[in-house]
């Protein structure tokens, strides 16, 4: 049986999703909400727990408890940081407000 994508907020901006990647090694729950600002606690928390699954998975090390490794959530959350780059560039060269 395939794998089945856990249920992802929509991001709220591409820019944000973008900068935040490349600004925090880690991410808190404010964070977190930054990125999908049309979330609740309850799922802040249950995205919290899936990037922590796949730091596990990885074999990653985990440093905080408030905490989650951007890289190892945005891995989880099926966030790809290249299609991102590429969407955000292109909004850019349109002169699309992001």
């Amino acid at each position: 049986m395939a794998d089945v994508r856990p249920n992802i907020p929509e991001l709220g901006s591409i820019k944000t999703a973008v900068l935040m990647y490349y600004q925090k090694p880690a991410l808190r729950n404010a964070d977190i909400h930054d990125l999908f600002p049309h979330c609740g606690k309850d799922t802040v928390q249950r995205l919290k727990k899936l990037g922590r699954k796949k730091t596990e998975e990885l074999g990653n090390q985990h440093w905080h408890s408030l905490t989650v490794n951007t890289h190892d959530a945005y891995l989880a959350w099926g966030l790809d940081i290249v299609d991102l780059e590429k969407r955000y560039s292109k909004l850019k060269r349109l002169g699309v407000e992001t």
